[in-house]
C-alpha cells in the first residue's frame, strides 16, 4: 500500500468512529430524557388503570403484578369498563360490566373473550360514559354465569 492510500484509510476510519462515537452521544442522551420523562408524576386528575387510585402511573402502581399472572389487565374486585376483540372472528365490543378475571362471551363465535383493556367506569373527564339503559346480556357474561344472577347488583 502507498502512504498516500493509507492516510486516506485512516481519515475515513477516523470519520466513522467519529460519526459512531456522536451517535452513542445521542443515545445516551436520548436515553437519559426519557428516563426523566418515566419518573414524572401524573396529572392530579389521573386515576390508575389498575388499581383506580390517583398519584402514581399503571406501571408504578404497588398493585402491579408479574406478566402473565391473572387472565385481565385489572386484578381489583370492582366492577369496571372493559374493551374486548374475539381472536377467533376479530369482532369488538365494549362493556361496563368488565370484572377481574371473567370473560364475555362473543355473541358470533360463542367463545368466552377476556378483555384486551379495562379502566375505571367514571372518568374525571366524562370520556367513558356507558349506556345504563342498554340490557346487559347476561348469557353472554361469564360473572353473571358464574353468581347465578346479574353481576351489577354486586357493585
Amino acid at each position: 500500500m502507498t502512504p498516500a492510500f493509507r492516510s486516506s484509510y485512516d481519515v475515513i476510519s477516523c470519520d466513522v468512529i467519529s460519526d459512531l462515537e456522536n451517535q452513542f452521544l445521542d443515545f445516551s442522551l436520548n436515553a437519559n430524557f426519557n428516563r426523566k420523562a418515566i419518573n414524572k408524576k401524573p396529572p392530579s386528575s389521573y386515576l390508575c388503570h389498575l388499581c383506580f387510585q390517583k398519584g402514581h402511573f399503571i406501571k408504578d402502581c404497588p398493585q402491579a403484578r408479574p406478566k402473565g399472572e391473572g387472565l385481565t389487565p385489572y386484578q381489583g374486585k370492582k366492577r369496571c369498563f372493559g374493551e374486548y376483540k374475539c381472536p377467533k372472528c376479530k369482532r369488538k365490543w365494549m362493556s361496563g360490566n368488565s370484572w377481574a378475571n371473567m370473560g364475555q362471551e362473543c355473541i358470533k363465535c360463542h367463545i368466552n373473550v377476556f378483555p384486551q383493556k379495562q379502566r375505571p367506569l367514571e372518568k374525571p373527564d366524562g370520556l367513558d360514559v356507558s349506556d345504563q339503559s342498554k340490557v346487559h346480556p347476561q348469557h353472554l357474561c361469564q360473572k353473571c354465569k358464574q353468581l347465578g344472577y346479574y353481576c351489577r347488583r354486586i357493585n
